[in-house]
């Protein structure tokens, strides 16, 4: 009976040992890993072809990009991560750590001219839902009025909200909510419009804009305060060699077909409301050189930009006004059988000065007969801004960038239809914006 007790026991510990045998390798299968990949780009968003990307930590892995700038790194363990790009002879760190997890999205790595790394979107610190768009795509859509507002309509889930929108400062919702629930930012810096939402800036020149990073749905603590979106404009900063650009847009009535509400009036007598809009502006950017007196060449760089928008918009106005009679107190009824009868009631002299700064009416055969006034209300707006970017490298790692924003908007009146009456009914809108913003990198 002993003996076959220890016998039992034996095959018991002998079980026990081939099961932890077969274990071990199945627990150290079930060891997570992460698989990292992307694409580095330039400036302008083109790829960057035999860049090598190297992430150092638990271990260290490299990957080579290929033609299209695409790479990917495989079997890394989650943890921190030191990130570096070696592309053109020169290699360059990101300045901060990488958090890696198991579950990690694909990313774009931006190396500026200046050999500045940037990410388009950070692991673990993305938003459910998001546009990003580059400098070459901004310059390369069509924007009716140069707004990069338009852009944001790209994003899914974005429309614009009209019962916010004032002038030049336009709201979008994004899924859903109110346009006042979105944040704007300008490299960082916050540009919202504190009353009325939307962006303060959006007539900034877009070939100054370097990229456009819209996030939407769930966002870190980072990037809050506005429940909807989070839309970032990263500005472009100066580079090694002196660049720049110059841009006039030109719209006119005089090429337009005419609409079928436009009339000829001896105002207008062309039959289309006047419409001109003219759009100027400039870029300049590069190195801060100054012959012998200082030589920034490889550390200092700026970038200035301006633009202007000059426009005077004219609608169809059609609507009913006294006529002469009615002004003195005199209603003359026609009745079907061709009968009139003449009523006349005293005008009060308050009365007949307001009566009196109505037109007469020009167009008996419109909508309203004999009371019809038919013509083109003219709202002219002004515009101007101008910002001026430093950037300056202390050390390699060490860098420091600041930008002066300066914005100023005249018009249009609040109302087309009272500056058709009288101009002097209308009532201006003067919108003046400043944004100064400085940020210092330490990469220690």
């Amino acid at each position: 009976m002993a003996g076959a007790i220890q016998s039992f026991a034996h095959i018991v510990r002998y079980s026990i040992l081939v099961g932890l045998a077969l274990a071990l390798p199945l627990v150290a299968q079930e060891q997570p890993t992460a698989v990292w990949h992307g694409s580095v780009r330039n400036n302008a968003g083109a790829a960057i072809a035999g860049a090598r990307v190297r992430l150092m930590g638990a271990t260290t892995v490299e990957s080579t990009t290929s033609t299209d700038g695409s790479f990917k790194l495989s079997a890394l363990p989650p943890g921190q991560y030191k990130l570096t790009v070696e592309a053109a002879g020169r290699t360059v760190s990101y300045a901060e750590m990488i958090d890696l997890q198991s579950a990690a999205p694909a990313v774009i790595l931006t190396l500026s001219d200046r050999g500045e790394l940037t990410l388009v979107a950070l692991i673990g610190q993305t938003a459910a839902g998001g546009q990003q768009l580059s400098s070459q795509a901004v310059s390369e859509l069509p924007l009716n009025g140069r707004d990069f507002g338009t852009l944001l309509l790209l994003a899914a889930g974005t429309m614009t909200d009209a019962n916010g929108a004032t002038n030049f400062t336009a709201q979008f919702a994004i899924n859903g909510q109110r346009g006042v629930e979105a944040t704007f930012a300008m490299d960082g810096a916050d540009i919202s419009d504190p009353e009325m939402g939307g962006s303060t800036f959006p007539n900034f020149n877009v070939d100054a804009v370097e990229r456009i990073d819209s996030s939407s749905g769930w966002m870190p603590a980072g990037i809050g305060r506005g429940a909807a979106g989070f839309t970032d404009i990263i500005t472009r900063s100066g580079a090694s060699g002196f660049h720049g650009s110059f841009f006039e847009f030109v719209r006119n009535s005089a090429f337009d077909a005419r609409n079928y509400f436009d009339h000829s009036t001896p105002a207008y007598p062309g039959r289309i409301p006047p419409f001109r809009r003219n759009e100027f502006g400039f870029t300049n950017g590069g190195p801060v050189y100054i012959p012998h007196l200082y030589d920034g060449r490889e550390r200092s760089f700026y970038f200035v930009q301006a633009q202007a928008f000059r426009q005077v918009l004219g609608t169809a106005q059609v609507m009913p006004v006294p006529t002469t009679l009615e002004r003195t107190g005199i209603d003359v009824i026609t009745y079907p059988n061709g009968s009139t009868d003449t009523l006349t009631v005293p005008v009060d002299p308050g009365i007949a000065g307001v009566l009196a700064r109505y037109p007469l009416p020009n167009y008996t055969s419109g909508s309203y007969q004999a009371h019809t006034y038919a013509t083109a209300s003219k709202v002219a707006t002004d515009a101007a801004q101008l910002s001026v970017r430093i950037d300056h490298k202390f050390s390699p790692k060490d860098q420091f960038f600041a930008r002066f924003n300066l914005d100023n908007l005249t018009g249009p009146t609040t109302n087309p239809d009272q500056t058709a009456i009288d101009p002097a009914f209308g009532i201006q809108y003067d919108d003046h914006q400043r944004n100064v913003v400085g940020t210092y990198i330490d990469g220690s």
